[in-house]
C-alpha cells in the first residue's frame, strides 16, 4: 500500500470522504489527511469496468445529452454552469460544488424552470441505502448552487436479462429505473447533518484512539484495515463469531476491547462464541462430538469437491444472466466403498463459454451416486441458476445440484474451535492449525481474486499454448490441493482409514495351447 501526497490545504468532501465518515470516523480522518494509494482488488475492477460500461451504455438514452470532461472539479463545476446556462438540457458528469462539498452527477437533466432530475447508474441489481445516499449528497451540492430536485431516479442491472452472444446490450433492457425522488429528499436533511459533523471529525485528531469493530470490514474491508490491526489488541472484540450491533456497542461500553477478557458465561452469548471464548482460555482445541457423526453419515462413495467459478456483473454468453457464477474449474478426490481412490479435475482456460465443458465433466465423474463434501457450498449453489441458464445441459446439472453434500466449513465452524481460529472461512488458515500443513501459503492460485488474474492472462490476445497450459495447471494445483485438504480433515476428524481395496484375484491364463490358424484361401 503506498501513502498518497498530503493535500496541500483544506480539501472538499466528495462522495468518497462521504462513504468513508459512515462507515468509520477514524477512516475518514485518515482518507481525508493521509489517503493510500492502493491497486483495486481484480474483482473491484472488475465492477468499475462494468461500471463504466453501463454508463456509456446509459448515455445512449440522452442523445442530446454533453458531457463534462474536465477532470478538475473547479473547472468542470465552471463548465457546468456555462452549459446550463446556455440551455444545454442533458449533461453528463456534470460537477457542482458548494460548501465545501463537490459532487459529480451521472446524468442530470434540466428543465427550464430550473429544477433538475438527477439519473445515477449502478451495477448492483437492487435500491440500496448508499445508492440513495450518494444521489442525496449530489442532490444537497446542486441545490446550493442554487438548482431544484425534481426527481431522482436510479438505474440498475435487470436480473431478468438474458444475454445473446455477440450481441450489443439492449439499455431499455439490461437496465431498470426506479424513481427514488422520495428516498432521496428524505435523506437530503441527513446529508446536511453528517456534513457538518463530518467537517468536525476531519479537524479532531481524537479519533484516531477509536477503537475497531465489525464495522473495519462492511461494506468492503477499510484501506486503513492493516495499519490499525497493528495498534489493536492481539485478539480483538471484532473477531468474535456472531458479534452482533448490539453486543458489540454494550462491550465498547464496558471498556471490553479484547477476547480474553469477555467471560465465557457471560448472558447473552451464542453457543459458538461461548466455545470460542472457552477455547481460547483453555488454549487448546475443542471438538464437538457430532462432527465426528455428522461427516461418519455420508453416504458412500465420498467426492471431496473443490470449483473454482468467478461471478461477472454483465453477462457475456449465450442464455447468462447478470451477476451468474461462471464455473472454470474443479477437482475431486473420491473415495469409493471397496476404498478405492479417485482423482479427477477440469479446467478451462479459453475464451469460449466454460460452463458447458464444466458441467458434462463434473456430471459424469459424479454419475457413480454418493455425497459431495465441500468447503463453503455457495459455488456448488450457485450452478442452480445454470438450470435457467443452460436449458441444453439441465440433466446433467441436476446430476450435480441433485446429489446430497455436506459444506465441511460450515460444520466446523459450529464444531470445531481452535485457539489460533476464530472462523474457518480460509481454507488455508484452517488447515495450518487443525492439520498443522501449511502448504497452502505456497499455491499460486488461491480463490476468486487471483483465478480472475490468472483468467485474464490465459486469455490474453496472443498467448502461447504452452503459456495458457501452465496458467491452467497453476488453477488446478490449488483445487487439488484443496480437495487432498478435504479429504485428510475428513479423516483425522471423522476418526476413520481409508482401507485400500482388496486385491483382484490374478486372471488365469490357460495352459492349453492355442488353436492353429485356419489355411489362407488359395487365389482362384
Amino acid at each position: 500500500m503506498k501513502k498518497k501526497s498530503a493535500p496541500k490545504g483544506p480539501r472538499n468532501l466528495d462522495k468518497y470522504l462521504f462513504e468513508a465518515g459512515q462507515q468509520c470516523h477514524k477512516r475518514l480522518w485518515l482518507d481525508y489527511h493521509e489517503p493510500t494509494a492502493e491497486p483495486p482488488l481484480p474483482s473491484r475492477q472488475a465492477m468499475s469496468e462494468a461500471g463504466a460500461t453501463l454508463r456509456t451504455l446509459a448515455r445512449t438514452a440522452f442523445p442530446k445529452g454533453v458531457l463534462i470532461a474536465e477532470t478538475d472539479i473547479t473547472k468542470a463545476a465552471a463548465e457546468t454552469k456555462s452549459q446550463l446556462e446556455a440551455g444545454v438540457p442533458v449533461l453528463f458528469d456534470a460537477a457542482f460544488v458548494a460548501d465545501g462539498v463537490e459532487a459529480r452527477c451521472d446524468i442530470l437533466v434540466a428543465h427550464k424552470d430550473g429544477a433538475f432530475d438527477l439519473f445515477e447508474i449502478k451495477s448492483g441489481t437492487k435500491i440500496k441505502h448508499r445508492y440513495v445516499n450518494d444521489l442525496a449528497l449530489q442532490a444537497h451540492v446542486a441545490e446550493k448552487c442554487g438548482h431544484q430536485l425534481r426527481a431522482a431516479f436510479l438505474l440498475h442491472v435487470n436480473l431478468k436479462y438474458v444475454h445473446k452472444e455477440g450481441a450489443d446490450y439492449p439499455p431499455m433492457q439490461l437496465l431498470r429505473s426506479n424513481d427514488v425522488t422520495a428516498k432521496v429528499k428524505k435523506q437530503l436533511l441527513h446529508v446536511s447533518r453528517r456534513l457538518h459533523q463530518f467537517r468536525g471529525v476531519v479537524a479532531d485528531e481524537n479519533v484516531l484512539q477509536l477503537p475497531m469493530g465489525t464495522f473495519c470490514t462492511a461494506p468492503f474491508p477499510c484501506p486503513h484495515l492493516e495499519r490499525c490491526s497493528q495498534q489493536a489488541p492481539k485478539l480483538p472484540l471484532r473477531e468474535l463469531p456472531e458479534l452482533t450491533h448490539a453486543q458489540e456497542v454494550e462491550l465498547h461500553k464496558e471498556g471490553i476491547e479484547e477476547l480474553t477478557t469477555i467471560d465465557p458465561a457471560r448472558e447473552g452469548l451464542t453457543f459458538r462464541q461461548r466455545r470460542t471464548l472457552a477455547c481460547l482460555r483453555e488454549g487448546k482445541a475443542i471438538v464437538e462430538p457430532f462432527a465426528r457423526t455428522e461427516l461418519r453419515q455420508c453416504t458412500q462413495p465420498l467426492h471431496f469437491l473443490s470449483l473454482a467459478a468467478i461471478t461477472d456483473a454483465l453477462p457475456r454468453f449465450d442464455e447468462q444472466r447478470p451477476w451468474r457464477q461462471l464455473p472454470y474449474a474443479w477437482a475431486a478426490v473420491t473415495v469409493h466403498a471397496d476404498g478405492r481412490t479417485e482423482r479427477a479435475s477440469f479446467v478451462h482456460v479459453d475464451r469460449d463459454d466454460p460452463r458447458p465443458g464444466f458441467v458434462t465433466s463434473l456430471a459424469k465423474h459424479l454419475d457413480c451416486g454418493g455425497t459431495i463434501l465441500c468447503w463453503n457450498d455457495e459455488s456448488l449453489d450457485g450452478l442452480r441458476d445454470l438450470l435457467e441458464d443452460l436449458p441444453a445441459a439441465k440433466a446433467q446439472v441436476r446430476g450435480i445440484t441433485g446429489r446430497p453434500h455436506l459444506d465441511m466449513m460450515h460444520l466446523f465452524e459450529a464444531s470445531v474451535f481452535h485457539p489460533e481460529l476464530r472462523d474457518h472461512h480460509d481454507l488455508r488458515q484452517s488447515v495450518a492449525a487443525l492439520l498443522e500443513d501449511n502448504t497452502g501459503a505456497e499455491l499460486p492460485v488461491f480463490g476468486e481474486e487471483q483465478l480472475r488474474q490468472w483468467l485474464a492472462k490465459a486469455c490474453a490476445p496472443r498467448v502461447r499454448a504452452a503459456t495458457k497450459e501452465k496458467l491452467g495447471a497453476e488453477i488446478l494445483a490449488g483445487l487439488t490441493w484443496s480437495s487432498e485438504r478435504l479429504f485428510d480433515l475428513y479423516r483425522k476428524f471423522a476418526e476413520v482409514e481409508v482401507k485400500a481395496p482388496k486385491a483382484k484375484a490374478p486372471v488365469k491364463v490357460s495352459s492349453k495351447p492355442l488353436p492353429k490358424p485356419l489355411p489362407l484361401p488359395k487365389d482362384e
